[in-house]
């Protein structure tokens, strides 16, 4: 969901949030921030309201030690949501999910490049051309961070613990200490200016090998 030009204190959009969710949105300072708190829960809600899912609306929901929200109670349903710039994506599953979404606007300095990318994944880096680095590294960052989002930890979990291969024809997690399969799949988003992932518990290998976003 793309938030700008969009007022959900219209009536069209009040069922889809919670009283919480205004409180929380009161405490932001920006016009944008207030957009995309409220986006990503109208977004939920209405996602679940178009699969079908059996929640009650709004749909209520707590968040675990390292602040990844869960539907409460647990409904055989698993969520998770990200916003940049002036989007906002949500993912559903019927398995643990983390998705993210960067705005690839602002060329990332050799010091965060540095920091994000291991030595294994610094080899692919390096050999693309100049003009493509840039992507490449949001692709990096997105699938790292969805898949932190999955594991439920965030960035409690260290980016050494494992490395991305984006040499395929999508991305594959490698953990040095392995807990468990994780599938991550690019997102194909219609602007072109973002990079987003989803990463799902669990071999899939049955997805696409990029996975289209709906926009609500």
């Amino acid at each position: 969901m793309d938030v700008e030009g969009k007022d959900f204190t219209a009536k069209e959009w009040s069922h889809y949030y919670s009283k919480e969710r205004i409180k929380k949105e009161m405490k932001l300072r920006g016009a944008c921030e207030k957009k995309l708190c409220l986006g990503a829960e109208v977004l939920l809600n209405r996602g679940l309201e178009a699969i079908g899912a059996h929640v009650s609306l709004p749909a209520a929901y707590k968040r675990n030690a390292h602040g990844k929200p869960y539907l409460y109670p647990p409904q055989g349903l698993f969520m998770n949501w990200s916003h940049s710039g002036t989007c906002v994506v949500c993912a559903l599953s019927d398995a643990d999910v983390g998705v993210d979404l960067q705005h690839t606007g602002k060329v990332p300095k050799e010091a965060l490049v540095q920091k994000v990318l291991r030595p294994e994944e610094r080899i692919f880096y390096d050999r693309v051309l100049t003009e493509q680095k840039q992507r490449l590294f949001y692709q990096y960052w997105t699938v790292k961070e969805s898949f932190l989002k999955a594991l439920g930890t965030g960035f409690h979990t260290s980016l050494d613990t494992f490395y991305v291969q984006m040499e395929e024809a999508y991305p594959r997690i490698v953990q040095k200490d392995a807990k468990g399969a994780y599938t991550c799949r690019l997102l194909e988003f219609p602007d072109a200016e973002y990079a987003a992932a989803v990463c799902i518990e669990g071999a899939h290998e049955e997805l696409p090998e990029k996975i289209p976003v709906e926009f609500l």
